[in-house]
């Protein structure tokens, strides 16, 4: 077999800047593969690979039959590191100053400990030199833009969903009042009784960017309530959104949010099915949709800020193809080898009791369901 290329939650882990505690050796890496690696005067700059502990086994008959145990790319290799989670293969392995190689790195490997290790081969005398780094907690602190927010798993973002582990951002916006007053928009203030209304210019964005889409501008509905426009860079011409809940309170129709427009109260929500997908291009690409239980007829899904009704008969023909492909049965069907090069696809379905699933991280023939999926959930109308 033939190791592909790890998926990106690889990539996402190790993208930092690394330095050794006395800051002689610095390496960056990204989660576009883009790896630096300085060590005095020399440099070296260009992409890197991983390969995960007990994944480091390429094989093929020859080796297999020279029972090259611990031989290269022709037989089986197994890591030699104690405590390594995470093999670094660089395709220039050399340390230049100008046209000269200084060193040559010999090693490199991530261990369960968050440590970075590598080791290099002084070009001119053949000396070792062995490396520890660690995060450089400095050059790690995130300066997030308008309207991005980092999620729990690292990964930056400025849509509704975290394209990485696909958890929803919590939107939110809040209105000062005449009297003090400040918290959520809502027809009135709740302190004095004054007309939101009449104090739009009033209202301000929440003031962590890092918690909620900034909206754009305010506007006034037909029914004289205040609405927050948002705007995630998404090509989307309707402002109206073509679905959304009822508020369960007071009966507001098309909420997309986790509460309540009018009157704050929470939007229940079950997720049926969840697709994500990763491209590693330059640069990345993410898309997916999830699908949420409306009515016993409908059903809403959302595809980055667009929502649309779709019909409850998509849910069987939805569960043919995971089954068909094994993603109910995870534990029986997996495989230790990644689905593809270059991208990432996860699907997820709500079994009756939780939201399960496989990627193709653990099964290639998740890449097919989500792909049959998307075509499924996309296409599906309402007659």
């Amino acid at each position: 077999m033939t190791i592909q290329n790890p998926n990106y939650m690889y990539y996402k882990q190790l993208a930092d800047t690394w330095k050794s505690d006395d800051g002689s050796i610095e390496a960056v890496l990204t989660d576009t593969v883009h790896i630096t690696v300085k060590y005095g005067d020399a440099v070296i700059d260009g992409y890197y690979d991983v390969v995960p502990a007990g994944l480091d086994m390429t094989a093929s008959m020859q080796g297999f039959m020279g029972l090259g145990m611990m031989g290269g790319s022709d037989g089986f290799t197994y890591q030699h590191n104690f405590g390594e989670d995470l093999k670094i293969k660089l395709g220039d392995t050399a340390l230049k100053k100008g046209d000269q190689t200084i060193y040559n790195i010999a090693s490199a490997w991530h261990d369960i400990e968050d440590k970075l290790h590598i080791d290099l081969i002084a070009a001119s005398t053949g000396e070792k030199l062995s490396f520890v780094l660690s995060r450089d907690a400095a050059a790690s602190s995130v300066t997030l833009k308008d309207g991005e927010e980092q999620c729990e798993c690292g990964q930056i973002f400025s849509g509704r969903f975290c394209p990485n582990c696909g958890a929803q951002r919590k939107e939110s916006s809040t209105f000062t009042c005449e009297c003090g007053y400040s918290g959520p928009i809502s027809n009135f203030c709740p302190e004095c009784g004054k007309p939101v209304s009449a104090q739009i210019q009033k209202i301000t964005p929440s003031p962590s960017p890092a918690s909620a889409i900034p909206p754009v501008a305010f506007r006034i509905t037909d029914d004289g309530n205040i609405e927050p426009v948002f705007d995630d860079g998404t090509n989307n011409s309707e402002q109206e959104q073509q679905a959304g809940w009822t508020c369960s309170k007071c009966g507001a129709e098309l909420q997309t949010g986790d509460t309540c427009s009018k009157c704050g109260a929470e939007i229940k929500k079950e997720l049926l099915f969840s697709l994500s997908e990763y491209k590693s291009t330059n640069p990345p690409q993410y898309d997916g949709v999830q699908v949420w239980k409306f009515s016993d007829t409908q059903l809403i899904m959302q595809r980055g800020k667009r929502f649309r009704f779709i019909p409850t008969t998509v849910i069987e023909p939805a569960l043919e193809i995971i089954r068909k492909y094994g993603i109910d049965n995870k534990e029986k069907n997996k495989s230790l080898m990644p689905g593809i090069c270059g991208g990432y696809q996860s699907v997820s379905f709500w079994d009756g009791e939780k939201m399960v699933g496989a990627s193709t991280d653990d099964m290639p023939g998740a890449s097919s369901t989500y792909y049959e999926l998307m075509t499924l959930f996309t296409t599906a109308i309402i007659d």
